[in-house]
């Protein structure tokens, strides 16, 4: 049986060796590194020689802060290693010693999870952040030594996939049409550009060059502050269609409407507090003018497909807002886009990641599209496209029967007037969606 050994000297020059099991070189390696550092220290490097009780070291809710405030890595992975450590670890395991639990019950406590009706994939994430608390529980010069190794490796959890939905143009606009209108520009954000949900929230009306139709990704929100981008590959600047530009146009129409002395008097009534400017420059906000969230984000796209589903337009349940950004990829994929410009597009690091994946077959619904492929994505169509995909919107909408999206103005002075638009409940748009003096043209 295969066996790792830590070696060091002590202060008198003589060798000392401690071996370990098959599983635990990382154990091996952290104990190496600890009883080196402590001699170089002059501090003992067997503190526990001699006690029969090896427990010690801070309990798991206290190392969870810990962990959290030392980690070193995105925000956006502090952030899920803390809903999962927090939300699930703490609460079971958060009052026992971190050096004193092993293997056997870490799997109870993930069959436990199992038995809860946890999913696989989300057993995988809890499992995954616990590992990476564990290991750098190791290398605490404190208590590292006591413990027995990263007790999670080992432990084979079935991985799953999350269930991704296959959406079409016909789902796509229900669920554009059916959303509060104040969150239907992230809708085509994500199913046009391949935004994810708080890169759509965080675009600004910097950010929308609508003569050059261009769309620059530079930030996204979490927790209703600017933040960095996932990866670096995710700061671009991409092509915009005439038929987002439009959309953008129509709804900051809305936005940029004044309230009325009705409206105003309403909500003085009810207590609400002004609309913040610092947020104007974002072009989409939430209902009390502040940054759009996630779990707000989620409750909308939830009640934007029962209400599809209402109407006859069937949306799997599994469907999310990130399945906007897979339905884009796909769209481009099939529609015979080079799988290089499709790399591009959708702001991924890897050729493999574009067409592994997040891409799939998809038979795309033309005849359901809001717009031809050009107006719709900003670049020429491939060849090869079906005649239902070079439609434009205006004969969409003529034949159709309705009136047809004002197009693009030239000047910003044409924007004025716009007409009042009704939103949830009856409201008036102006009764929700804020007030901002924001360029719309840039």
């Amino acid at each position: 049986m295969k066996r790792w050994q830590a070696r060091w000297r002590d202060k008198d020059g003589r060798q000392q060796s401690k071996s370990f099991p098959e599983n635990m070189k990382r154990a091996a390696a952290a104990y190496q590194r600890g009883q080196r550092a402590a001699v170089d220290e002059g501090r003992d490097p067997l503190p526990h020689r001699g006690r029969r009780d090896p427990a010690g070291g801070p309990t798991i809710a206290v190392y969870v802060e810990t962990f959290l405030g030392r980690h070193e890595a995105r925000q956006g992975t502090v952030e899920a290693y803390g809903y999962r450590l927090r939300g699930h670890v703490v609460p079971v395991l958060g009052n026992r010693r971190i050096t004193e639990l092993r293997r056997p019950e870490y799997k109870r406590f993930f069959a436990d999870l199992k038995a809860m009706g946890m999913a696989d994939p989300h057993r995988s994430q809890v499992k995954k952040a616990l590992s990476a608390m564990l290991s750098a529980a190791l290398d605490d010069p404190d208590f590292g030594h006591l413990m027995p190794g990263n007790q999670v490796v080992g432990i084979k959890l079935p991985q799953g996939r999350r269930k991704k939905a296959r959406l079409a143009w016909e789902q796509v606009v229900a669920l554009a049409e059916e959303i509060t209108p104040t969150f239907e520009m992230l809708i085509w954000y994500g199913a046009l550009q391949g935004l994810r949900s708080m890169e759509a929230a965080g675009v600004r009306t910097s950010d929308m060059k609508c003569r050059l139709k261009k769309l620059e990704v530079e930030e996204q929100r979490r927790g209703g502050k600017s933040a960095p981008l996932k990866t670096e590959h995710s700061y671009a600047v991409i092509p915009m269609g005439s038929f987002l530009v439009a959309k953008y146009v129509s709804h900051m129409k809305r936005r940029t409407t004044p309230p009325s002395t009705d409206v105003l008097r309403h909500r003085d009534k009810r207590g609400w507090s002004p609309r913040p400017e610092e947020y104007d420059d974002l072009v989409t906000v939430g209902r009390f003018g502040t940054p759009v969230r996630e779990d707000a984000l989620c409750r909308a796209f939830n009640l934007a497909k029962d209400a599809a589903c209402a109407k006859g337009i069937m949306i799997p349940k599994e469907a999310t807002f990130r399945d906007l950004r897979d339905f884009m990829d796909a769209v481009l994929i099939a529609s015979g886009v080079p799988p290089r410009n499709v790399q591009a597009r959708m702001r991924h690091g890897t050729l493999a990641e574009t067409l592994d994946t997040y891409g799939f077959a998809l038979e795309v619904d033309w005849e359901n599209a809001p717009a031809s492929f050009e107006e719709l994505y900003g670049i020429p169509a491939p060849p090869g496209l079906p005649e239902a995909a070079l439609v434009p919107h205006a004969e969409r909408t003529r034949r159709r029967g309705v009136a047809s999206t004002p197009e693009v103005p030239h000047g910003a002075e044409r924007v004025a007037g716009a007409t009042a638009h009704v939103g949830p409940r009856g409201m008036a748009a102006s009764t929700w969606l804020p007030f901002a003096r924001v360029p719309l043209l840039r």
